[in-house]
């Protein structure tokens, strides 16, 4: 798999989260369309030695080619149909230098055969697949290759030999034309999702200017008329208790003076939502888990259990952010995977498991994007001011983060 554009941050929002999975599909789209292409390589090596001389065997020179043909047939077999993944670097080169190194042993084998092919389909994968400088990597090793059998006569003469490096060219040139072509439209779609999440961030701040603008008339016109208020209650409670006035008045003042007291609070709370700070906490945790649901494609179930309680704000707010920082990490790493938000609440801990499990046995997918690392111990380090704990590691066909706070 190609790296993901220079443009692509390492901290991403869900909307380029969202994008990064469309890339990342795209490009797996476009590699499953040059199984063809192998396919056709494989049947055209396989037919051609069924006429060509030495044929396969088990004996001598025979059994030579026999080896050397399975050398060239099966990693492109396997990589046609799936079985080799070629997604990352190592097994990348390890697949093309196997197919050429086999091909150039078929030159020098059986002379003017269709050697070549093998050898440039692996040049052409990794024109498409690796970093220019180790597919040149590859492509100079089939270049010295071929040059070296034509100068000991073990395959064709100089127009044989130029023929081949031509369609090798030719080959370089349609991968690097079709990688560009890609890349292009991968950068085309990501700055197409940073320029929605800048105008989702302009209309954003727009309208908590406006919030704020609302927010402090409301403070000046409710808020200054409830403290002033307030101060007039306090001292008609002390004119009263200083006339030694009847219990009657004095519950009526001291019943006024709770009101306006809840009222300022009220007020408080209200100018604080309109100037945009809602603490996030776990009543928002459904809410967070069916937008990575939704937005991010992500198969992520929410289950509680126990009867539901109160935290404390600073304990509510670290299990939010440790949730959304856990869930963020299966999106990067983890696509594909079941997850699973567990929510519980023991008689002396809240609990709150995320755990994601591979569907079957296999290679895990190449992350989305690479993050700072920091996450998990930022995370720790957030439940542990409150009192509480985190921890993180392979569970059973997956990983699982927990987190616990005192109840």
């Amino acid at each position: 798999m190609t790296d993901l554009p220079d443009s692509a941050p390492l901290a991403v929002s869900p909307r380029l989260t969202a994008a990064l999975v469309g890339v990342r599909d795209r490009r797996e789209r476009r590699n499953r369309r040059l199984r063809p292409v192998l396919w056709g390589v494989l049947a055209a090596v396989g037919v051609q030695s069924l006429y060509a001389e030495p044929g396969p065997g088990v004996q001598g020179v025979h059994l030579a080619v026999t080896v050397v043909l399975a050398g060239c047939l099966l990693p492109l077999a396997a990589v046609a149909s799936g079985l080799w993944q070629v997604g990352k670097p190592l097994s990348c080169i390890a697949f093309c230098l196997s197919v050429t190194g086999f091909g150039l042993a078929l030159g020098v084998l059986r002379p003017g055969a269709m050697s070549v092919l093998p050898a440039s389909a692996a040049v052409l994968i990794a024109f498409l697949m690796l970093r220019r400088r180790q597919a040149a990597l590859v492509g100079g090793v089939l270049v010295a290759g071929l040059v070296a059998e034509a100068v000991v006569g073990a395959d064709g003469d100089v127009a044989n030999l130029a023929s081949e490096l031509l369609f090798c060219v030719v080959l370089v040139l349609m991968a690097i034309s079709m990688r560009q072509a890609g890349d292009n439209e991968e950068r085309a779609e990501l700055l197409l999702a940073q320029l929605e999440v800048a105008r989702e961030a302009e209309a954003e701040a727009a309208a908590l200017a406006e919030r704020t603008r609302i927010a402090q008339d409301l403070h000046d016109v409710l808020a200054q008329t409830l403290s002033g208020l307030a101060v007039q209650v306090q001292a008609a409670r002390r004119m009263a208790r200083r006339d030694r006035a009847g219990d009657d008045l004095r519950e009526l003042l001291d019943r006024a003076g709770t009101l306006v007291k809840e009222g300022l609070g009220d007020a408080r709370r209200a100018v604080s939502a309109l100037r945009g700070r809602r603490t996030p906490s776990l009543e928002r945790l459904a809410e967070l888990v069916e937008r990575y649901r939704v937005d991010l494609e992500l198969d992520v179930t929410l289950s509680v259990v126990g009867a539901p309680r109160v935290l404390p704000a600073d304990a509510d707010l670290a299990l939010y952010r440790g949730a959304q920082e856990a869930l963020t990490n299966a999106a990067r790493y983890a696509r594909g995977a079941r997850t699973t938000v567990t929510l519980r609440y023991d008689p002396a801990a809240t609990v709150l498991t995320i755990e994601d499990r591979r569907p079957a046995p296999g290679p895990a997918p190449s992350p989305l994007a690479v993050g700072s690392g920091l996450g998990l111990t930022g995370m720790r380090e957030r439940l542990r001011e409150v009192g509480g704990s985190a921890g993180a590691g392979p569970a059973k066909d997956g990983w699982k983060v927990r987190m616990e706070v005192p109840a």
